[in-house]
């Protein structure tokens, strides 16, 4: 035996003991967990877009009431301002007191 036919034999020897027989049943059941492990994430990440697009829709809701809420809050201001204004005083005065301005003519409807 020479030494080219030595090392070529090493070699061989090497490749045949890196080499393990695998049986078939472990591939599949390595895909099988992989396929499960991958339903088990894909049906979290449906729950998620799920929980996302209520989220969103909840948001933009919200949203809307606040700015209802704020159109409000003017419109509550806009009145506050009216009922502490002199013209607010002269009307309630007229209607629910009968009071009337000084040097003001009043007529009075004898039909009522």
């Amino acid at each position: 035996m020479c030494c080219w036919e030595a090392i070529q034999t090493k070699t061989e020897n090497k490749e045949n003991k890196t080499k393990k027989n695998v049986k078939p049943g472990f591939w599949v059941a390595y895909v099988v967990a992989v396929i499960a492990m991958l339903g088990v994430f894909g049906a979290g990440m449906a729950s998620c877009l799920t929980a996302n697009r209520e989220l969103v829709t909840s948001k933009a809701e919200l949203e809307e009431s606040v700015k209802d809420e704020k159109q409000r809050k003017s419109e509550l201001s806009m009145e506050g301002d009216y009922y502490k204004s002199d013209e607010y005083y002269e009307k309630i005065a007229r209607e629910k007191l009968g009071l009337v301005m000084p040097n003001e003519i009043t007529f009075i409807d004898q039909n009522k």
